[in-house]
């Protein structure tokens, strides 16, 4: 009869550990996405196409022999140049031609993407200029061409710059996982001690 109950106690302890888990994994993503991904810029990540934060899920528990396991996943195959910790700069570099095109604001949509990208015809004819500020950059100007429409392949506007060019940019991680951590484990401590559980560390 003992041994049943501390069996029935131990399965009502481990079932919940599952559900505080569960829990915060989802509150954790939330967090995430709230204050982490929707700026203000540059101090934090700013919503532009939002995969990144779309992409930003909990993770199911998992079980293995004295373990259980959650968290948050990051989906988009970039979230490892945003997401590390404190001083980590990611090296971006050109890989399909010489230079890296950087939209400039003539060159991108409200919420901050790219129109399209300097060969895709909507720019019409493009010039390169080097920057007379002695950082020896360059600059790829045109003007826009309406794609739709009865004015369809004229051009509007007069001649902007439009995109950057640069061997590579250096991009500082702004989402640190120590300081996620940080936020969630007094959150996770109380839980645990709620059910009769102090963590070890605590």
């Amino acid at each position: 009869k003992l041994a049943g109950d501390v069996r029935k106690v131990s399965r009502r302890i481990f079932s919940e550990a599952k559900r505080i888990l569960r829990t915060e994994a989802v509150l954790m993503g939330a967090h995430i996405k709230k204050d982490l991904m929707s700026g203000p810029r540059p101090e934090k990540l700013g919503v532009r196409s939002g995969a990144l934060r779309s992409s930003t899920k909990s993770l199911p528990v998992t079980e293995s022999p004295g373990l259980l396991e959650s968290g948050v996943s990051f989906g988009t195959q970039y979230a490892r140049t945003h997401v590390g910790p404190k001083g980590q700069v990611t090296t971006i570099r050109a890989k399909k031609g010489k230079f890296l095109a950087i939209p400039m604001e003539a060159a991108l949509t409200p919420s901050g993407v790219a129109k399209g990208a300097p060969r895709s015809g909507m720019w019409g004819q493009t010039f390169v200029f080097r920057l007379k500020d002695g950082s020896g950059r360059l600059m790829l100007f045109g003007k826009r061409v309406v794609q739709k429409g009865a004015k369809a392949g004229q051009t509007r506007g007069g001649i902007t710059p439009l995109f950057l060019l640069v061997k590579q940019v250096k991009i500082k991680a702004r989402i640190h996982p120590e300081e996620i951590l940080a936020w969630e484990k007094p959150k996770m401590i109380a839980a645990f001690r709620g059910i009769g559980i102090n963590l070890r560390g605590a």
